[in-house]
């Protein structure tokens, strides 16, 4: 009886620290928000915190593609793969050409066991900006996940 109080409890008090903390930032300006959210991540390693401030954001606007390729980092230190790929791929859907966006998302299908799939985003990227170092060592690194390192010590010697 008395942990199932005690449980109510602390869960009654979490629930009113989140009803009185989020409507408190529907006050701030997406950029206000995003500061918050990589504040949360990367300071207090809350990521749920993170994620939530970042989709209060992305509510206020929608195509702050910054914020979006944040969250699906966040969604991928967290575990959250298929919410992550969304992220990335709507950023790239919108802009193609963000290479931001690229690389976030070829780290997700690298570290996802994926190489194939990252090497297919680092090359579109790469139409984009054909000498962008971060993509270029992305690339070779999948090359050389797939074994293929002839190919993979090309990249790296350009």
């Amino acid at each position: 009886m008395y942990l199932k109080k005690l449980i109510f409890s602390v869960g009654f008090l979490v629930g009113m620290i989140l009803c009185k903390y989020l409507p408190a930032q529907d006050s701030l300006s997406p950029d206000e928000l995003f500061a918050k959210a990589r504040s949360a991540a990367f300071d207090q390693k809350n990521y749920p915190l993170a994620i939530e401030l970042s989709r209060l954001a992305l509510n206020k606007s929608p195509g702050y593609a910054d914020i979006r390729i944040f969250s699906g980092r966040v969604f991928t230190w967290s575990g959250q793969t298929d919410s992550a790929r969304s992220a990335f791929e709507e950023v790239l859907r919108q802009q193609p050409d963000n290479e931001d966006a690229a690389a976030a998302y070829a780290d997700l299908e690298y570290w996802n066991d994926n190489p194939a799939k990252a090497l297919s985003i680092c090359n579109n990227g790469l139409t984009f900006h054909p000498q962008s170092k971060t993509l270029l060592l992305k690339k070779a690194k999948c090359l050389s996940a797939l074994k293929r390192f002839h190919e993979a010590n090309a990249v790296v010697n350009a």
